[in-house]
């Protein structure tokens, strides 16, 4: 087989613009073997649809199939086997059937799958391994071949069918034939052109998340010849084309047709032109400029899209000539627009809201890190006077990739005045003091976008705190200052979340919690400070300075409950955390703070030594890991860097030794100080336990797992690491000491959730799982608590699916409906999304099309706000509609979406949970990779009404919510990494096994009742 890189031949084609071509919309096409072995050597999921085979198989080949510009692996054993499937094919003859009555009939089959008979016939017969290359596609794309040996065995016939499969194919192979520039002859199908030629294989793909009608203007005009160059273009930022009624569907509307025209130099009323220009110009950026702009909601488009500023913007998006391509890499560029236009704020002129003023943003650009493009943005900044100009440098510096530079902190404070209602806004000096720290703690601050009630003062007092701490010069007295400190901060948000701090106290709570670290001197100071801000705490919480250890577990376990269900719930959770915290063995608050006191009634001679040896030697419960390798190997195998040097010293901690060799003052002044390295870990450990992730191993597994925290960033010889979201370090090496985080208490969901997703086993063979998705999947589950939801909340939720579903049935039937929901389904689905919707409206069988749970309420919720003049639509509607009369707070749109919907730190810059009018996000590359995870908001919704309609109580979705979540990600089965159908498929195969499960114990029950 011989492969050619894309080259002058495609270019050449693309300038001479040989024309359009005839096609046929519609083709079938043949596939050699069975489908299911075609699927496995293709990397296409099995659950594909069949009209999305070849599409997923085009993209696999681009994605895959070349390394370097060279076949990969794949692409040579995919070839091999598309080979030997058609030798297969001609071997089974017209009757498309493989069979073998005897040994003389299987050589010849034998020959092909790569085997050979050994042993002679009968019940001794063998088959072994004749060409090692052969037999590996046979194994590989799952032929039965232990049928066959068994049957010649024991004498009987083998048969199998091997006919071609058929899958539909966009427009007629020949058609791209024509555009395929590889040189192997003999090329006879679409297959064989997909595999020789990446540039047919993304072009293909990119034409197939197109809708029809857009696809047929541009068969027309400009051809696929033309569009081939610009191939990529088209597959990374042209997923939002859409041409209706011969014009192309502009951000901004028609009333913006002669601004785009300006921008890309060729009016949208002139569809092929227009996108062939759009796609080919200025290296793709305009692409992604409009691509951007599309996925923005209507209200934001209204305001980005005025001709003037839209223009203007484009200027400062406009790349230079030393820029890449927007297409270089594997993944999209520039998320950050994305973000940035999907998340503007506005002031109520209509102007962009500027947090802090102008000329804090002057300042900003001049101290931020300089690269390209920054430098030029710090110069033009220097002029700034108005707020567009502000927005067009956010514009300008987000083409450039960063992870905390200028348009991060703006995209923060945006939020942080957003959540405020822009009522009270960020001032300038709490503005700046942000961004001058922002590399540092960019993953706290989406905590005051959580609590809009913590105000300037609040903000201003954490960075200082935070700064005092981090500045501490003893490397293991800063580690276990950083420890408590967060730790504690932690313990305050999820009682915060919880309700039980009240609102009007969150603020003074916050302040007299922070103050104490501000005086850390030693190890003693440290772990008094620690337990005053505890105390500081308690007070806020529970109304008094000191609470047990089991009175801590039962405030983090959920409020005080009136219901039985509710207390019962309530233990439960509590019971969980307990189980964390004896499996890590740490010791409890009661000991430390008794025996602290004990301490120092000790060196005043008010008790004695043997009183306090009991609650010493529960120090000496935890015991290292016995250790396999010599000091030597270790210092030979084991990674640089930290490793659990924090555990080992609290191992070598003997307190009972010092008790009894009557210790003086300085002494047990001291002793009292090492009880903080076991305080930092008993707080850390109830953060830890509190987020535990649904199926979680580490956390009972791992004894040193808590311990073992690297707070000070020694790890990555990185002081910042302190601050930043952890990361899991030491797996794989039987010298590393264990598995353990590195980096700060921020996120802490998401980095157990990141640490422990590779526990879950997915159900299916070859299945693709999302490294990058998981995660977010895991913490909707384990971040959330349900004590505030009441049963009239649960059913709403429940009401507004259905009342979405049965307003998608309706509009089937009914253009005036299907024009309303069309129009309010754009804001939250992606056009592939609405194609399928589309697809379903017009197909003939009855199924109504089906949306993800989240955008059938989203759906239910705007149409009913936007048409209250229209008649309930369903019985779903006239109960919810009666319902909202009845109980008016709790089935509020709004409050079900923040109660029901899930944390966006990256897309919003929050840790509060919510339900967004954004279109899912595509998939980008590094840091912004979270983006993708946190598109899917449907699983809460899902899971609310199961439980509604199977009867529970609000209070068991915390029993619910996380198994349910653990089951569906064992199921998904994708395709690809944007295969949001994948997700619902998953979601709705584990919602019906469960219905299931909950019927066949009905009917146990029932069963044994009738018996008895």
């Amino acid at each position: 087989m011989r492969f050619r890189r894309r080259g002058l031949h495609i270019f050449a084609a693309g300038l001479l613009g040989l024309g359009p071509i005839a096609f046929a919309q519609n083709s079938t096409v043949l596939i050699p073997g069975p489908l299911r072995s075609f699927l496995r050597m293709a990397g296409v999921s099995q659950k594909a649809a069949p009209e999305d085979v070849l599409p997923l198989f085009a993209r696999s080949v681009f994605i895959r199939g070349y390394s370097g510009g060279r076949p990969s692996e794949y692409l040579m054993l995919l070839d091999r086997y598309v080979a030997q499937a058609r030798e297969l094919q001609a071997l089974a003859g017209p009757a498309g059937t493989l069979k073998v009555t005897s040994c003389t009939d299987a050589v010849p089959l034998l020959q092909i799958l790569g085997y050979r008979i050994r042993n002679g016939c009968g019940k001794t017969t063998l088959l072994t391994t004749a060409d090692p290359d052969r037999a590996f596609l046979t194994i590989d794309s799952g032929f039965p071949l232990p049928q066959l040996e068994e049957a010649l065995q024991t004498g009987q016939t083998f048969t199998m069918p091997y006919t071609y499969s058929q899958v539909p194919g966009l427009l007629h192979e020949g058609d791209w034939f024509s555009i395929s520039t590889s040189r192997r002859r003999g090329i006879s199908s679409l297959i064989d052109a997909i595999v020789d030629d990446p540039s047919v294989a993304r072009l293909y793909w990119a034409m197939s998340k197109l809708d029809p009608e857009t696809r047929n203007v541009l068969l027309r005009q400009p051809g696929l010849r033309r569009l081939a160059p610009v191939s990529a273009v088209l597959d990374f930022y042209g997923g939002e084309l859409t041409v209706r009624d011969n014009r192309v569907v502009v951000p901004g509307g028609p009333t913006s047709d002669n601004a785009w025209k300006d921008i890309v130099g060729a009016s949208p009323q002139s569809p092929g032109d227009f996108i062939l220009h759009l796609l080919a110009k200025d290296r793709g950026w305009t692409a992604a400029y409009f691509d951007s702009l599309s996925r923005a909601s209507r209200e934001e488009q209204v305001h980005l899209t005025e001709p003037t500023r839209m223009k203007q913007l484009y200027e400062a998006f406009h790349p230079s000539d030393s820029d890449p391509p927007a297409t270089r890499g594997v993944f999209r560029r520039a998320p950050d627009i994305l973000v940035l236009f999907s998340r503007a704020n506005w002031a109520p002129d209509g102007t962009p809201h500027i947090p802090g003023d102008i000329d804090t943003w002057k300042h900003i650009l001049a101290d931020a890190p300089r690269n390209h493009a920054t430098s030029e943005w710090a110069k033009h900044a220097k002029g700034w006077n108005r707020p567009e100009q502000v927005l067009q440098g956010m514009v300008g510096i987000s083409r450039t990739d960063m992870e905390s530079g200028p348009l991060q902190v703006f995209l923060q404070t945006n939020a942080i005045d957003r959540a405020r209602g822009n009522a009270k806004p960020l001032d300038p000096q709490t503005v700046r003091l942000m961004a001058s720290h922002f590399s540092q703690y960019a993953n706290w601050f989406p905590l005051f976008a959580e609590f809009p009630e913590l105000d300037n003062d609040s903000i201003q007092q954490f960075i200082n705190t935070a700064q005092t701490v981090g500045g501490i010069s003893n490397e293991t007295l800063r580690g276990n200052a950083l420890g408590s400190f967060q730790a504690i901060v932690g313990i305050w948000q999820v009682l915060a979340r919880q309700g039980e701090i009240q609102p009007a106290m969150l603020n003074a709570s916050w302040q007299h919690m922070l103050e104490p670290f501000n005086k850390v001197q030693n190890d003693t100071e440290l772990f008094d400070h620690a337990r005053e801000s505890l105390g500081q705490l308690a007070m806020a919480a529970a109304g008094k300075p000191n609470c047990t250890q089991d009175e801590w577990i039962s405030l983090l376990g959920g409020p005080n409950q009136s219901s039985r269900e509710g207390r019962a719930m309530q233990q439960e959770m509590a019971g969980r955390i307990r189980s964390v915290m004896v499996d890590q063995r740490l010791v409890s608050l009661d000991t430390l703070f008794t025996l602290s006191d004990g301490l120092s009634a000790l060196s005043q001679g008010t008790t004695t030594a043997d009183k306090l040896l009991p609650m010493a030697e529960e120090l000496r419960e935890f015991e290292m890991p016995r250790a396999i390798l010599t000091t030597m190997e270790r210092i030979e195998w084991a990674p640089r860097g930290y490793s659990i040097r924090h555990a080992q010293l609290q191992a070598r901690t003997d307190m009972t030794k010092l008790l009894k060799s009557q210790p003086n003052k300085q002494q047990l002044e001291n002793a009292r100080g090492t009880l903080a390295a076991f305080l930092r870990d008993t707080l850390v450990g109830l953060n830890y336990a509190y987020y535990e992730p649904p199926g979680a191993q580490m956390l009972h597994h791992n004894p040193v797992f808590v311990r073992a925290h690297d707070f000070t960033g020694t790890t990555v010889s990185s002081p910042e690491r302190a601050w930043m979201i952890a990361e899991l370090f030491g797996t794989g090496s039987p010298a590393s000491g264990g598995a353990y985080l590195a980096g700060s208490l921020a996120d802490l969901p998401f980095a157990l959730a990141k640490s422990e997703q590779d526990f879950i086993v997915p159900e299916n063979v070859q299945a693709l799982i999302w490294r990058e998705l998981v995660p977010e999947l895991l913490v909707s589950a384990s971040m959330p608590r349900w004590w505030e939801i009441t049963a009239p909340e649960m059913h709403a939720a429940a009401l507004y699916q259905r009342a979405g579903e049965d307003l998608i049935d309706l509009a089937r039937k009914n253009p005036e409906v299907r024009s309303h929901v069309r129009s309010i389904l754009e804001d939250r689905l992606t056009v592939g999304q609405i194609m399928t919707v589309d697809d379903a409206w017009n197909s003939k069988t009855a199924s109504p099309p089906k949306i993800a749970p989240a955008d059938a309420f989203y759906l239910a919720s705007l149409y009913r706000t936007r048409f209250p003049q229209e008649q309930a639509w369903s019985p779903a509607d006239q109960e919810l509609e009666a319902l909202s009369k009845e109980h008016p707070e709790e089935s509020r749109p709004d409050r079900i979406a923040r109660d029901f919907g899930v944390p966006h730190p990256v897309m919003d810059s929050s840790y509060g949970r919510d339900l967004l009018a954004i279109k899912p996000f595509p998939f980008f590359g590094g840091f912004s990779s979270r983006l993708f995870g946190e598109s899917w908001d449907s699983n809460n919704f899902y899971w609310a009404r199961l439980a509604d309609e199977l009867g529970y109580q609000p209070v068991m979705l915390h029993r619910l919510v996380p198994e349910l979540t653990r089951r569906m990600t064992a199921k998904i089965f994708a395709s690809h990494i944007e295969d949001w159908a994948a997700l619902d498929r998953a979601m709705r195969e584990t919602g019906e096994d469960f219905r299931h499960s909950i019927a066949a114990q009905k009917a146990a029950q029932a069963v044994a009742s009738s018996a008895q």
